[in-house]
C-alpha cells in the first residue's frame, strides 16, 4: 500500500503536456499575429497546470482493499475522494500509505460523487456535509443540468454538496461520504470518485477534432483571398480551431491514458 512514483504516469502526461503545447501554437506558426498569440498563451496556460499536476500525482500505489494499482496519487494531499477502478471503494492518502476511506469521512469540500438518474426525490436524512442525522434541508440547483434537490444538513453546517453534469449525467458531489453511500445503495445509484484523472468522456470527441480541423482550413482560405484584414481573420478562424481542437486533445488524451496507465 506504499506510494511509489510512477514513471509510466509521468512520462504519458508529460508526452499529453507536449501534444496540448504544439496544439496552442498551431495558430502562430500558421498565421503569426497578435490575436494568435494571444490564443496560444491563453491555451498554454493551461498546459502549465497539466506538467504541474503531472508531477503532483505522479504517485501509484495498491489498492488496500482489493490490490489492484490505483494511479494519479499525490504524497502532497490527502487525496480524498480518490476512488479505486477495480473495487470502486473510495481509498486516500495517510503519510505514504494508501488506506481506505473511513466510513464517516466528511471531507472540506464536495469529494464524493453519486451519478444521478433525473431527479432523486426526497434524499436520506443524513447531512451531506457531516454525516451526522440531518434537521433540515436547503434548496441546491444547477441549471445546466436542469435539476434541484433538497439538500439535508445538521444544524451546524451549510450543503457542502454541488450539482454538475460529468460525461452526460448528472452527478451529485458531497462532502460526506456517509450520505454518498446512503443514496448509493438506496436508489442502486455508482459512486464515482473525484481524483484528478476521474473526469474522462464517455466517448472520443472526434466532432471537436473535425471543428477544428476544419476551422483551421478555414483560415488557409481566408488568407487566400482578396480581402481587407484578411490575416487577422485567418488569425481570428485557426485560434477557433486551436480552442476546439485542444477539446478533442484533452478528451481523447483522458481515454488513451486510462487504457495505456490506468486510473
Amino acid at each position: 500500500m506504499t506510494l511509489r512514483r510512477s514513471s509510466s504516469s509521468l512520462s504519458y502526461d508529460l508526452a499529453w503536456a507536449a501534444v496540448r503545447l504544439g496544439v496552442a501554437f498551431v495558430p502562430v506558426i500558421l498565421f503569426p499575429s497578435w490575436i494568435t498569440w494571444i490564443v496560444a498563451v491563453l491555451l498554454a496556460l493551461g498546459v502549465v497546470f497539466l506538467i504541474v499536476a503531472a508531477f503532483m500525482y505522479a504517485y501509484v500505489a495498491a489498492c488496500p482493499g482489493c490490490g489492484e494499482r490505483v494511479h494519479g496519487l499525490s504524497v502532497k494531499v490527502d487525496c480524498v475522494g480518490h476512488q479505486c477502478p477495480h473495487c470502486k471503494r473510495f481509498v486516500e492518502v495517510e503519510g505514504d500509505k494508501l488506506v481506505l476511506t473511513p466510513p464517516d469521512r466528511a471531507s472540506d469540500g464536495p469529494s464524493f460523487g453519486v451519478l444521478l438518474r433525473g431527479s432523486p426525490g426526497e434524499l436520506p436524512d443524513i447531512c451531506c456535509t457531516c454525516g451526522a442525522p440531518s434537521t433540515r434541508t436547503r434548496a441546491l440547483t444547477d441549471t445546466k443540468a436542469n435539476v434541484s434537490l433538497d439538500a439535508p444538513v445538521c444544524d451546524n453546517h451549510e450543503p457542502s454538496a454541488r450539482l454538475r453534469k460529468a460525461a452526460g449525467r448528472v452527478r451529485l458531489d458531497v462532502a460526506s461520504i456517509r450520505f454518498a453511500q446512503a443514496l448509493g445503495e438506496r436508489d442502486g445509484l455508482a459512486l464515482v470518485g473525484s481524483g484528478p484523472y476521474s473526469e474522462a468522456p464517455a466517448r472520443v470527441p472526434w466532432i471537436s477534432g473535425l471543428g477544428g480541423i476544419t476551422l483551421t482550413g478555414l483560415g488557409f482560405v481566408l488568407a487566400r483571398q482578396e480581402l481587407p484584414f484578411k490575416e487577422l481573420f485567418a488569425g481570428i478562424a485557426a485560434g477557433l480551431g486551436a480552442f476546439v481542437l485542444m477539446h478533442f486533445v484533452v478528451g481523447a488524451g483522458f481515454l488513451v491514458r486510462r487504457r495505456i496507465v490506468g486510473d
